[in-house]
């Protein structure tokens, strides 16, 4: 008969206790030595290429000729061969604790490293347009901090409708199919092979090469439409555009379909760029080895990360092979990377060579009337001050020039802060001009039908309700208040009765522009093929007109330009002429602003002088065209030429 011990609730307790410190210091132990099984090198994460370099050191140069295949066809990366690579460095942002290399909280450290960046990092505004898998790029980007200095715009185009309003409501520019991977660069891919068929235009596929660059180029010029600066439109924009068709381990899959995607990425300088993936999903894989279609959307989501980390921070060759191997884990995944030319690509200029002086030998040989020139950040000095050099940006038409521009012509021999200050005392003229035209516009409606950016491209709207209109101007009036209009110093490289500028004279002249303080909030160099002012006039070709006036284009000017632009003697001898020049340039929306300056009198005083008695003998119409500078708003007491007197004497 079995005897029932009572014992103590305290002595219970301390028995509990003894039993809890056993288990935990068994497990502890089990832990261990299951950490001491895999040392801290061979952490997938951490040391990827580690584990994929275990393969003979026999093989690695045969290996390694086959992984990445250079050719006129674009760079192919298959992991199942690069078991031979011997890199040992590593993605610093994948470096966590997570066994799963696509996780969620990876996709989130490569939108962090996106929008930090590196030391060399470039400024990018960004447009994303997702066409199937990729999306969750977009939210990495945006539940990250910071996220506002990047991206503009995210939109998912799941519907075939909507991915057809999207490309056709923002097209930029036609896509010519050719490979600039080729030596010549001259090699057409043919639609009608395995690698072409996908850019066949008569047979259209929403998974393949067209539609991703579709989608990118929309998504470039919905960036530029939304950025009012013409730095950010020409340097900093890029459209990413991807389009995909995702099978995952479902139970109808049979292995016999390969979920693919085309990753595009757009900008106006250099085009575009492809990456076709392709996720291994054979019948020789297990089912439980398979990615799920979940896994799938992040693999590619970081694909779509990596190619805007690439481009941002211009990779070495091995950072980025360890990026893409750690995000392509399976055997048989493939990439094939290719770039591609542009239609109207004559307006963008060579990577190669984007120094000034190439930009003025396009002028002075006849190949462009136009090229801008624009600020570059080259570094950051140790007091954190960035330090800019100038750089050739784009030709002609391909230039995305904002509304309303402010463009100030000169020799610039050299550049100096009085050119500065009357730029400065021009952009606040003009926008008290442009509220003073607002102000009127809306007034004059009583439906406030005219609302809209006066710095956006987006065309005018009417509304029917007063409550949304006044609601929609207070919000167009917030999005506007630090958005400032651009102004373009220009330089003729050409003469009417001299030879033209050597091209680097225009760049030494070109060079000072970053050294000089306060300059405009938005600002670049225009060089052209115009010495004169009716010949300058023909820049309304690239330039659109304000929203509340037919105005394209302001040039400022100091008084004697001014009055020499007045003087019937340049318009033989004729006051009608004169007039009549004065109206056309008017009709091609020119308007002007003049600065003033000191004049000694006869007896040996000063006096500040502007124009007003010159303007006040134009007929009323023509004297709408002119805004002058009182002394309060500006006065020019440096002249270029004092300047370069006193450099010479240094």
């Amino acid at each position: 008969m079995a005897t029932i011990i009572f014992l103590p609730s305290s002595t219970l307790l301390l028995l509990l206790l003894v039993a809890v410190i056993i288990l935990f210091s068994s497990s502890s132990t089990v832990v261990a030595a299951a950490a001491s099984s895999r040392s801290p090198s061979t952490h997938p994460m951490i040391a990827f290429s580690t584990i994929r370099s275990s393969a003979s050191s026999l093989s690695t140069k045969r290996i390694l000729d086959n992984t990445i295949i250079y050719n006129s066809r674009g760079i192919i990366y298959h992991p199942s061969r690069i078991v031979g690579r011997s890199s040992t460095k590593s993605f610093s942002v994948m470096s966590s604790a997570s066994d799963d290399i696509n996780s969620p909280s990876q996709t989130q450290q490569l939108a962090t490293r996106l929008i930090r960046g590196n030391n060399n990092a470039s400024r990018i505004k960004t447009c994303i347009a997702i066409a199937g898998g990729g999306s969750t790029a977009s939210s990495a980007i945006a539940s990250t901090s910071g996220a506002s200095s990047l991206l503009l715009e995210s939109i998912v185009t799941y519907d075939r409708r909507s991915f057809a309003e999207f490309v056709t409501n923002n097209q930029c520019c036609d896509v010519v199919f050719n490979s600039c991977d080729s030596q010549d660069n001259d090699e057409t891919i043919d639609p009608t092979t395995d690698t072409g068929s996908d850019i066949n235009p008569s047979n259209f596929s929403f998974c393949s090469t067209q539609a991703a660059v579709l989608l990118s180029q929309a998504a470039l010029s919905r960036s530029i439409q939304l950025s009012p600066r013409f730095q950010d439109r020409a340097l900093h924009c890029v459209g990413v555009g991807c389009a995909s068709a995702l099978v995952g381990n479902t139970e109808s899959s049979d292995g016999g379909k390969i979920s693919t995607a085309y990753i595009a990425l757009s900008t106006l300088r250099k085009g575009t760029t492809v990456w076709k993936v392709k996720l291994e999903n054979s019948k020789a894989i297990k089912s439980t080895d398979k990615r799920s279609r979940g896994e799938e959307e992040m693999v590619i989501s970081n694909l779509v990360l990596a190619s805007m980390i690439q481009y941002r921070e211009e990779l070495e060759k091995d950072d980025y092979d360890s990026m893409i191997q750690q995000i392509l884990d399976k055997d048989g995944d493939e990439l094939t990377v290719r770039s591609y030319k542009v239609n109207g690509s004559d307006g963008r200029i060579s990577a190669q060579d984007c120094s000034p002086a190439s930009g003025a030998s396009r002028i002075i040989q006849g190949d462009a009337n136009i090229v801008s020139i624009l600020p570059v950040l080259q570094t950051t000095n140790d007091d954190c001050s960035p330090q800019y050099h100038m750089e050739t940006a784009l030709a002609d038409n391909q230039n995305p020039f904002p509304n309303d521009v402010i463009i100030v012509p000169g020799s610039y021999n050299p550049p100096h802060h009085g050119h500065i200050g009357l730029a400065n005392a021009a952009v606040k003229a003009l926008q008290q001009i442009r509220r003073s035209e607002e102000k009127e516009c809306n007034e004059s409606s009583l439906s406030y039908s005219m609302l809209r950016s006066r710095y956006s491209s987006l065309e005018s709207f009417s509304t029917t309700s007063s409550t949304s209109s006044l609601a929609l101007k207070s919000i167009w009036n917030k999005v506007d208040r630090y958005t400032y209009p651009t102004v373009l110093f220009e330089m003729s490289v050409t003469n009417a009765d001299k030879p033209p500028l050597d091209p680097s004279e225009v760049e030494r002249r070109v060079g000072f522009f970053p050294t000089l303080s306060d300059m405009p909030n938005d600002w670049g160099v225009i060089l052209t093929n115009a010495p004169l002012f009716s010949q300058k006039c023909l820049l309304e070709e690239v330039l659109n007109c304000s929203p509340f006036s037919d105005r394209r284009m302001t040039f400022v000017l100091g008084t004697d330009t001014f009055v020499r632009i007045i003087n019937p003697k340049y318009y033989n001898n004729s006051v009608e002429k004169m007039i009549d020049a004065l109206v056309e340039m008017k009709e091609k929306g020119v308007h002007f602003i003049v600065g003033g300056r000191l004049e000694q009198t006869a007896s040996g005083s000063k006096k500040f002088i502007n124009g007003e008695e010159e303007v006040k003998s134009l007929p009323m119409h023509v004297q709408e065209m002119f805004t002058l500078l009182t002394e309060e708003e500006f006065r020019l007491d440096v002249s270029s030429t004092e300047i370069r007197k006193q450099m010479e004497e240094r």
